[in-house]
C-alpha cells in the first residue's frame, strides 16, 4: 500500500529535529504569501467552487495549498519555539 504525497509531507514534518532560534522563529512568522499571491489563489478558489479550472490552474492551486499548509505548519513550530523560549 503506497502513501500519499501529504501522509510523507506529515510524516516527514513531524520527525522534523532540531530547534528554532527565536530570532529565526520570528522570521519563520513574518513569512507570508504577498497582495498578488492571494489575489491569484482567490481567483482559483472562484474557479474551483465553479467548477472552471483548468488543469494548469489546478496544479497551480495544488501547490498553493502545499506551500500554504507547510507554511502553516512551520508558522505553528514557531510559536511553539517562541513560547518554551521564555520571555
Amino acid at each position: 500500500m503506497s502513501q500519499s504525497i501529504e501522509t510523507y509531507d506529515d510524516a516527514i514534518l513531524s520527525n522534523l529535529s532540531g530547534t528554532l532560534s527565536p530570532q529565526a522563529a520570528e522570521g519563520i512568522l513574518s513569512l507570508g504569501f504577498s497582495e498578488d499571491q492571494r489575489r491569484v489563489m482567490r481567483l482559483l478558489a472562484e474557479k474551483a467552487r465553479a467548477g472552471e479550472l483548468t488543469e494548469d490552474e489546478r496544479e497551480q492551486a495544488t501547490s498553493f495549498e502545499r506551500i500554504s499548509s507547510l507554511l502553516g505548519i512551520l508558522q505553528s513550530r514557531a510559536r511553539v519555539a517562541l513560547r518554551n523560549a521564555g520571555p
